[in-house]
């Protein structure tokens, strides 16, 4: 897969020690190949520079935006949606790494990336990849194939999956519906190809989505599935469907039911438009 092909886009908020963890992850995983690397960063402050500056050889392009009084919420949707949208749009590529800066990424998680595209690229159903796992499965390579959403802080898209998300409409709603609450119900009509041992360890310390008690279970969890993942490598990448334990609703994806799945989603969406305007 080249250059052209695929990117990563790293979104971050004043926090520059996790930003060159995360860099320095990207650094490693890079060592034998080089992909386009697209930095996001709200209010930079010198710490933050320095670290850009410390990584100028590995960065591609970065883009800075200002919070200029917006809420919180619409900040976010505001940057993810840029963060998609510069590499996909703006420069071309077809598919992006989004992260956020508070992870880091396994060594091989562009050959698995690579993979997992060359065997579902061409699905109809296929919206993208996530990185993310609790498991601890006895094979490294493989991936599931899970009717879920999209995980915020390290996940893949495409092209013709955003054209499909319709963002210029989610943007006339500001923050008042988050950028993964408009995804999860389209993304959940097919798949997400879901590693089955965590690619990514978060180094994060609070969501904005949980509790701290399902925050301190989400690091235990998901950090010991990176490090069991490091024991050993990779040779093939291929599909083995598991169980997910990462949220009630998170399935393994079934052909059937297509018709009943399209339907929530207009039901869910039809909610979420009314409810803004309540």
């Amino acid at each position: 897969m080249n250059a052209s092909t695929l990117a990563v886009s790293v979104i971050t908020y004043q926090r520059s020690h996790l930003l060159d963890l995360c860099l320095q992850s990207l650094t490693l995983a890079m060592s034998k190949k080089r992909y386009p690397i697209y930095i996001l960063i709200q209010d930079a402050d010198p710490k933050d520079m320095a670290i850009l500056k410390k990584h100028e050889d590995l960065i591609t392009e970065v883009t800075h935006v200002k919070k200029n009084g917006k809420h919180v919420e619409e900040m976010i949707n505001n940057n993810r949606i840029s963060a998609w949208e510069i590499p996909l749009i703006g420069r071309g590529h077809q598919y992006v790494i989004c992260l956020e800066d508070d992870v880091e990424v396994a060594p091989d998680i562009f050959e698995f990336t690579e993979e997992v595209l060359a065997q579902n690229a061409k699905i109809k159903n296929f919206w993208g990849i996530n990185y993310g796992s609790f498991e601890k499965p006895d094979v490294i390579g493989t991936y599931s194939k899970l009717n879920y959403g999209i995980h915020g802080p390290a996940s893949l898209v495409g092209l013709g999956s955003i054209k499909k998300f319709k963002l210029n409409k989610l943007k006339k709603f500001g923050g008042a519906i988050p950028w993964d609450a408009w995804v999860e119900p389209l993304v959940k009509t097919g798949f997400m190809a879901t590693s089955n041992v965590s690619r990514y360890r978060d180094n994060g310390h609070s969501g904005t989505h949980a509790s701290l008690q399902s925050d301190f279970r989400y690091f235990q969890k998901l950090n010991e599935s990176f490090v069991h993942g490091l024991n050993e490598d990779a040779t093939i990448y291929f599909n083995s469907d598991i169980e997910h334990y990462w949220r009630a609703d998170c399935r393994i994806y079934q052909e059937k039911g297509k018709i009943k799945r399209y339907l929530r989603f207009m039901a869910v969406r039809i909610y979420q438009i009314f409810k803004t305007l309540l």
